[in-house]
């Protein structure tokens, strides 16, 4: 559960969503450990969209760091155009 962020979405994430699928990339929106699974070409990636100056929430933070696998932190279309990019040529 999200707490006292329960439902709230970032006003970039459409955006940065859309970024993604036009670069071919399969976007999953959820809630929890992160915002989106991302997937291409077999692989998947977790994706956590923030505004420009926004931080993680501590279950966030905690569950980063223990977690052992991809998690991306994007804050903007043109963070978004990179990391598809980047995905796209590592595959």
């Amino acid at each position: 559960m999200r707490g006292q962020y329960k439902n709230k979405r970032d006003k970039n994430e459409a955006d940065i969503f859309a970024e993604l699928r036009a670069h071919g990339l399969s976007v999953y929106a959820m809630d929890q450990p992160a915002d989106a699974l991302v997937g291409y070409r077999g692989r998947s990636y977790l994706v956590e969209v923030k505004m420009p100056l926004g931080k993680l929430t501590q279950p966030q933070e905690t569950f980063v760091e223990g977690w052992r696998g991809d998690y991306t932190i994007l804050r903007s279309v043109e963070d978004a155009t990179a990391f598809a990019k980047s995905v796209r040529k590592c595959t």
